[in-house]
């Protein structure tokens, strides 16, 4: 199948993904083979892909709460029949939040609701959310700038698990399901082997890897490397991405999967490397790089997780949590460190001073590191706090990712409130 002319510009880099979920907005619908749409409608939303069988739909993925009712509507559009399954590739609420509408639908039309299939640990976590709820909440509202937002838990559990692989046949249609660890540990790709279509959930976004979260749980990036192995050693000739435009050609399919795979790889193996040979974690940050020529690539562009978050992340896997320096085995308080290094310095406004210098001279990450003391050690000062926001403002503008632009704004938020008294 031809591809149209935006994603020729996305393949190519002339387009951002931002002018892709414009064109979706509306709820777009993407012909995949005989009988297999998918539906878009943003790309913070996982995209909902629909098998029309013998027996009635099956569904793969369901949508998140906004946008759940929009989904249903534009599939309604294609086929008014019954759902007979619903595969979840893992339990993120942009992925399962859905079925709520889908079965609100059963209900009023009187008949069974869809069975759901997915891994063993979706369930698991669904309970973990029920049990961090106000955390997950918080984190949400700050990283989204969303005060007062609540954590959505309570969707349906699924009603049949697997641990590896399970082969379901569904009015005359063959799926293939494949357990992965990649940014969840529940995480599911789906293969049609008649169609040569594979549904790669989230281990495919149309980005660098999410697998560097710093306030999600553990994630896995050389499990993700092999998920990815696996897909490719299927040929497909259509993938479906967790989130973005789906990929037609066995070329382009590969390509996107192996390039995926090769930074993964490269990003482990250096890490791995280096830990192996003593290093600390701050040893390995500063010097594990992805290779320019992924980072290059438009379907890998460090545009919501950070590759350097990834390696963090990677170490913490293998080491623990300690990161080799003792100052961080049992760390002294905050604000008495602030206090005494202020001190040294003649006052927590030199610290603040010096803060604004480095800031002026492109070095946020250092300015930031003072900023942040000399507000600890003087926290009620608005003249602190107010450099404080400043220099975290410049720190946000030099970065790429928008996990890390996210984070450090939460703490701008804080300083310029505080500057305000």
């Amino acid at each position: 199948m031809k591809q149209d002319p935006l994603f020729e510009r996305l393949w190519d880099g002339s387009a951002a993904m931002e002018e892709w979920t414009a064109s979706v907005s509306h709820g777009a619908i993407t012909q995949v083979h005989d009988n297999i749409i998918t539906v878009h409608t943003t790309y913070f939303c996982g995209s909902v892909t629909a098998i029309r069988t013998a027996e009635g739909l099956v569904l793969i993925d369901t949508a998140k709460p906004d946008t759940a009712r929009q989904t249903l509507d534009v599939i309604r559009s294609w086929d008014d029949g019954p759902i007979h399954t619903v595969i979840f590739t893992h339990g993120h609420i942009d992925h399962t939040s859905g079925i709520k509408v889908i079965d609100d639908e059963a209900d009023s039309r009187g008949i069974p609701r869809p069975r759901i299939v997915a891994h063993r640990n979706v369930a698991r976590r669904m309970q973990r959310y029920v049990d961090s709820q106000g955390f997950n909440s918080l984190v949400q509202s700050q990283q989204f700038n969303m005060p007062g937002y609540v954590y959505p838990v309570g969707q349906r559990h699924p009603d049949e698990v697997y641990d590896d692989t399970l082969s379901l046949a569904v009015g005359g249609e063959r799926f293939e399901l494949f357990h992965g660890r990649g940014e969840t540990d529940d995480a599911t790709f789906i293969w049609l082997p008649e169609r040569r279509v594979l549904a790669s959930g989230d281990f495919v976004i149309w980005v660098f890897p999410n697998a560097g979260n710093p306030r999600k749980v553990q994630r896995y990036a050389a499990e993700w490397a092999l998920a990815l192995r696996r897909m490719e050693g299927f040929s497909p000739d259509i993938l479906i991405p967790g989130h973005g435009p789906v990929v037609f050609g066995t070329e382009r399919v590969s390509r996107m999967l192996r390039d995926g795979a090769e930074a993964l790889e490269h990003l482990v193996r250096d890490t791995l490397a280096l830990m192996n040979a003593g290093a600390t974690l701050e040893d390995v940050l500063n010097k594990v790089r992805v290779p320019a020529s992924y980072l290059a690539k438009p379907y890998l562009l460090p545009k919501y997780d950070d590759p350097e978050f990834l390696v963090r992340s990677t170490y913490h896997f293998y080491a623990g949590w300690f990161d080799g320096n003792p100052a961080h085995l049992k760390p002294a308080r905050t604000a008495e460190l602030a206090a005494e290094l202020a001190a040294l310095a003649g006052g927590a406004r030199k610290l603040a001073e010096r803060a604004e210098a480095l800031a002026s001279q492109g070095q946020g990450r250092l300015a930031v590191a003072l900023a942040e003391l000399a507000a600890a050690a003087m926290p009620h000062d608005p003249q602190l706090q107010a450099i404080r926001a400043a220099t975290l403002r410049k720190l946000i503008d030099g970065e790429s990712s928008l996990m890390g632009k996210a984070f450090l704004a939460v703490y701008e938020r804080e300083a310029e409130g505080q500057a305000k008294g």
